[in-house]
């Protein structure tokens, strides 16, 4: 599995198959019972940022789509069966969220209410077409269930994909999901969710936490102290990108391997051997890269750690928390600046367990940020793809997202069987091309140097 852009999903021709609600699981969405946990922090803040876009008249593109190719035929009702199991047992996907004014409230459908059914497109149907058609209609907060199953038969495999609104879930959340519909299709054992453990308690989990966060909260005085000073902000991409007085401009996914897999275990190897790991590596060679490209002696950006724990390993959701990684640059050689990478890598996965929202709500209210600070902000993340479930069965997958429009370049950097690879959106244009190719060959080089010591 890898993280990928969607013009890399080049399916063969074959029979278009949509899994789509039935009419009475449609009017089930819209009459769900009101549920008095409302969306998590995330969920809330990607909802309204969609109704905005949707208010200006641009099209949906906030989704993600993760596929993969299947050998063997495609049983459709063995699909089917696997598909509304997934749907009934995770009240993420029986959730459905719509406004009451400025304000976004929840939803909860029965699980006996919930029902996807196939269809098969007309002959000739061009599956890249139907899918670019589909998403920004189907994989939507406000549409019920806010995801798109959907298959390409061939005469003996089939191409998968399943598309969620961003606020379903992430690329975690969708590995695992992925891995759960495949286990449920072929009927052995895989990825289930723990009766109990959702993302609705994890959400209200969150809210409690986040209320009694104060200035003398841990969390709240490092996020102070590592955005303090008089312009607090995360540093934006070090090179220019092209952006002409601050207009975003349509995205662009690139992807390449920084690392092949000899070299990925050797770098791991040795940051073990160093008392870290692979990530905090992987940190450290960013704030190599920057500092030689730009001279940044402190490098600082914001990162996506994973909340998922416990029985909540397996449960549908946007289980993730935003959180600085700052840690100084004193040096261009990485043996030397990995310590304090890992250090700041530790601090940020202190502060995971406070919601952000608390946090800066805390600092907002206090009058040392302003909102203005954290929206937007250029991260990086970090993810190795062989620890989820049925990873061999997945190998071959890709996640992508839509491509709407951005003016900056955050980067996905992830580890599968194959090595390591550096990803990002940036701005469809020269200068950004230019500039994001000589920011992951210098990444490259930075990695490379450990087989020179």
């Amino acid at each position: 599995m890898r993280i990928a852009a969607g013009r890399e999903w080049r399916p063969a021709t074959g029979t278009v198959v949509d899994w789509t609600p039935t009419d009475a699981t449609v009017d089930a969405g819209r009459a769900a019972h009101p549920h008095p946990v409302g969306p998590s922090f995330l969920q809330r803040d990607h909802i309204v940022a969609v109704r905005a876009d949707r208010l200006a008249g641009r099209e949906h593109h906030a989704f993600t789509c993760a596929t993969v190719p299947v050998p063997e035929v495609l049983d459709l009702d063995r699909m089917t069966a696997a598909l509304n199991g997934f749907l009934r047992d995770h009240d993420g996907w029986r959730s459905t969220f719509r406004f009451d004014g400025d304000d976004v409230k929840r939803g909860l459908v029965d699980a006996s209410d919930i029902e996807v059914a196939p269809h098969l497109l007309p002959q000739g149907t061009d599956p890249i077409d139907h899918l670019h058609r589909r998403l920004p209609a189907t994989a939507v907060f406000d549409v019920f269930p806010a995801v798109a199953f959907g298959a390409v038969a061939h005469d003996d495999s089939f191409d998968f994909y399943f598309a969620i609104d961003h606020a379903f879930g992430d690329a975690s959340s969708q590995a695992i999901g992925l891995a759960e519909i495949l286990s449920r299709y072929h009927g052995d054992d895989g990825p289930r969710p723990v009766v109990g453990a959702s993302h609705i308690e994890h959400t209200a989990s969150e809210y409690a936490r986040a209320a009694g966060m104060t200035t003398e909260t841990e969390s709240v005085q490092r996020w102070e102290s590592i955005l303090g000073g008089a312009t607090p902000a995360i540093p934006p991409f070090p090179l220019d990108l092209g952006i002409v007085d601050g207009r975003a401009e349509p995205v662009r996914i690139d992807q390449v391997r920084i690392a092949d897999a000899d070299l990925a275990e050797r770098l791991s190897g040795w940051a073990k051997a160093s008392g870290s790991g692979l990530s905090a590596l992987v940190f450290a060679a960013l704030g190599v890269t920057e500092r030689r490209l730009v001279g940044r002696e402190r490098y600082l950006t914001a990162t996506v750690l994973s909340t998922r724990h416990g029985d909540h390993v397996a449960a549908q959701g946007w289980y993730i928390n935003f959180v600085p990684v700052a840690f100084d640059v004193r040096t261009d050689d990485l043996a030397d600046v990995l310590p304090d990478a890992a250090r700041g890598l530790a601090v940020a996965k202190e502060m995971s367990a406070d919601p952000v929202h608390g946090a800066l709500g805390v600092l907002i209210g206090k009058g040392v940020l302003d909102p203005s600070v954290i929206t937007n902000p250029q991260m990086v993340s970090y993810l190795d793809f062989r620890w989820f479930p049925a990873a061999d069965r997945l190998r071959e997958a890709l996640i992508f997202t839509g491509e709407g429009v951005t003016d900056h370049a955050s980067i996905w950097i992830s580890r599968t069987d194959d090595g390591l690879f550096a990803a990002t959106q940036r701005p469809d244009n020269p200068i950004a091309e230019a500039s994001v190719a000589k920011y992951f060959d210098t990444l490259g080089d930075v990695l490379a140097s450990v087989d020179q010591r």
